[in-house]
Order: structure tokens, then C-alpha cells, then sequence
């Protein structure tokens, strides 16, 4: 496992409590699709197919629009905003959550002026605001590629229950990925619908799957890595009503989003510090997220504060660090570190994530 998970306030003692559950707990999540599909590795059916697609992709476009709303938005924002893009692939843009007439001319105004292609990621019926944006941006191909070009600037993820993008791809013969029904889009990570955007961005498909299965099948579940699972279930079991993602580093702040949408009855809020600071005030349980050797760093000049190594990568790390363990208040949380974001390490957060909020879930109902 290649997170490091410390917590702040939480007696070893309440842990125990419900560390029994545990075993209960998991031997339900084995039997969930997702956690199925990367242990029997049947999530790397498409991989090579997919990795073509991408390849594709990128050599005809700039910037690939992936047309998603809800948690399957949220979901492949969180993993595509973690990639760093790699030289000779596109961007990834995730849009169709909005009504806003300016971010549609905004959105448009940039894809004027670039080579695109689209994404439609269809788990189930899609929304109105999703089948305006496909609409809209499908017109788009259009007018600038001609009809018949535009059909070759399309892709397709969808499940049964989709009806415009299943019935779009049928009738325009552009490629169309099956989304398994049984996999609930927040819980997608290992999903075709997250893995294409995320190899257009670069990100390598196999490392990210087996540092995502390599995850699952850590020793550490029947140890303490189901010790943040069981601390959010005690402050819930406690009369606790909120959750706080303490997020630092640009490339994760999608990622606290996508935290905030898991169903486990407790309120959620994503921070980024230190601009939200103000709002991180009263109860609630704090989860942090850190990259210790972010791909970035900027040495500094001296100045009162400052890390005495001059990084800027460090005085953020020792800041964040500061700010977590050693304020004054006696609030409960956990502080998930990543040495750095790979796309294995990204697997590894991924799943560690899904199977924390799978446990969390079972322990509140159960």
C-alpha cells in the first residue's frame, strides 16, 4: 500500500469497536462489480482497444470534450484533473452539468479556435443539461468538420439505459463502449468511461490498473487500512453531521468534489486551503489529502516562513501538516499522503477511496 494514512484524535480503543464489522464489510464489497472487475482484471478487457482510441484521439485533436453530468462527471474529473499531460496527447474538458449560457459561449468560443473531438459517457438516461451540451457540441463538429467528418470526432461510453447517445452512435456508426449496469458511476474509477479520458490525457492505463487492483488486494485491509472507513462510521455513530476534504494541490481539487457525492448520510464539503481556511470552523471531520513531492516545485527566495530549503513544495507540505495535526482544536480526521502522483500511486488513491466510503456505508447501515 503506498499511502500513508495517520490519524489525529481517534482512540485506538472506539476503532476496535467496529473493527469486527469489518470483516462483514468487505466480504460484501467483494462481491461489488467494481471491485470484482479489477480483482479478476477484467477491467483490462478493453485496454488495449482503449489505448488506440486514445491514440486516436490525440492525433487528430487538441482537446477532447468529455460530455458526462452527475457523479459520472464528477468522477472523471477527479481522475483526468490528477494526470499530468503528456507531450503529443490532448486536454480533457468535462462538460454538461450546465444551463449557463456563459459557459456554453465560453466553452465554444475555445473550441472554435482548436481541434476537438467528443467523449459521451452515458451510465444510464441522460439528463437534460447532458443532452443539451451534446447537442450543442455535436452541431459544433458539424459546422466545422462537415457531417461526415464530425461522425469521426465522436466516441461513445454508454449504458442500457441510455437513449440519446446509444441511439446517436446506432444511427451514425461511431464507436460505442458498453458501461456495466452494475456499477454505480461514483464507484467508476476502473471504469472505460474514467480510463479513456484519462490515457487521451496520458496517463498509463496499466500502471493506474495495477496500482488501483494492487490496492484491493492489499494485506493491510485485515490491519488498519479500514481504520478511515471506521473513524467517519464512529463520528456519524457520535452525532457527527460533517465532513471537510482539506485539499491543497491544484490537481486534487476535482478530486475533493468527487469525495463530496459518496452516499453515507454525512454532510460534505471540499476546502482549498489556505484560501477556505474561514470556512474550515466547527464540527466536523477532517480528511486531508496530500502529495508529498508534487511534479512542481519553485525554489523561493528567502522570506519570513519560508521552508529553510527554499522549496516550495516543502513549505507547502510542512504548512499543510502544521495545520492539520497541530491547531488547537480536538477535531477527529485522517491525513492521506501520497509520496508522489503517478498514474500508480493514482490507482492506489482511487480505490482506497472507493473501498474507504464502501466501508463507511456498510458500518452506518449495518
Amino acid at each position: 500500500m503506498n499511502l500513508n494514512v495517520e490519524k489525529k484524535n481517534i482512540e485506538k480503543e472506539k476503532l476496535d469497536s467496529l473493527r469486527g464489522k469489518c470483516s462483514d464489510a468487505l466480504d460484501a464489497l467483494w462481491s461489488s462489480a467494481w471491485l470484482r472487475n479489477s480483482i479478476n482484471k477484467l477491467d483490462r478487457s478493453h485496454l488495449e482497444s482503449l489505448q488506440m482510441t486514445a491514440e486516436q484521439i490525440c492525433s487528430q485533436s487538441e482537446v477532447a470534450v468529455v460530455i458526462a453530468a452527475g457523479d459520472m462527471a464528477r468522477t472523471i474529473e477527479a481522475c483526468t484533473s490528477a494526470v499530468t499531460q503528456r507531450e503529443a496527447c490532448a486536454d480533457v474538458l468535462v462538460f454538461g452539468d450546465s444551463f449557463s449560457p456563459a459557459e456554453y459561449a465560453e466553452l465554444m468560443t475555445e473550441l472554435e479556435k482548436k481541434d476537438f473531438v467528443l467523449i459521451s459517457v452515458a451510465p444510464g438516461l441522460e439528463t437534460v443539461s447532458m443532452r443539451g451540451a451534446f447537442m450543442c457540441l455535436k452541431s459544433l463538429l458539424v459546422t466545422k468538420y462537415g457531417a461526415e467528418k464530425a461522425t469521426e470526432r465522436i466516441f461513445a461510453i454508454a449504458g442500457k439505459k441510455s437513449k440519446l447517445i446509444a441511439e446517436d452512435a446506432a444511427e451514425n456508426d461511431y464507436p460505442l463502449i458498453s458501461y456495466p449496469e452494475d456499477v454505480p458511476a461514483i464507484y467508476g474509477a476502473n471504469t472505460a468511461a474514467v480510463l479513456l479520458p484519462m490515457a487521451v490525457k496520458g496517463a498509463d492505463l496499466l500502471e493506474y490498473l495495477d496500482g488501483f487492483r494492487d490496492m484491493l488486494a492489499s494485506p493491510q485491509w485485515d490491519i488498519d487500512a479500514t481504520d478511515y472507513g471506521i473513524a467517519r462510521a464512529l463520528y456519524k455513530n457520535a452525532g457527527g453531521t460533517k465532513e471537510h476534504f482539506w485539499i491543497w494541490q491544484s490537481q486534487l481539487a476535482h478530486f475533493g468534489r468527487w469525495e463530496e457525492n459518496f452516499a453515507d448520510g454525512i454532510e460534505k464539503r471540499s476546502l482549498n486551503l489556505p484560501a477556505d481556511d474561514k470556512a474550515n470552523c466547527g464540527d466536523a471531520f477532517d480528511t486531508q489529502i496530500i502529495i508529498e513531492e508534487d511534479q512542481e516545485d519553485i525554489m523561493m527566495p528567502y522570506f519570513e516562513g519560508c521552508n529553510e530549503d527554499g522549496s516550495l513544495n516543502l513549505l507547502l507540505t510542512d504548512t499543510a501538516r502544521k495545520c492539520f495535526f497541530e491547531n488547537n482544536e480536538e477535531k477527529t480526521g485522517v491525513q492521506i499522503s501520497v509520496e508522489r502522483l503517478d498514474s500508480y500511486n493514482l490507482g492506489q488513491l482511487t480505490a482506497f477511496v472507493q473501498l474507504s466510503n464502501g466501508i463507511t456505508e456498510f458500518l452506518l447501515n449495518n
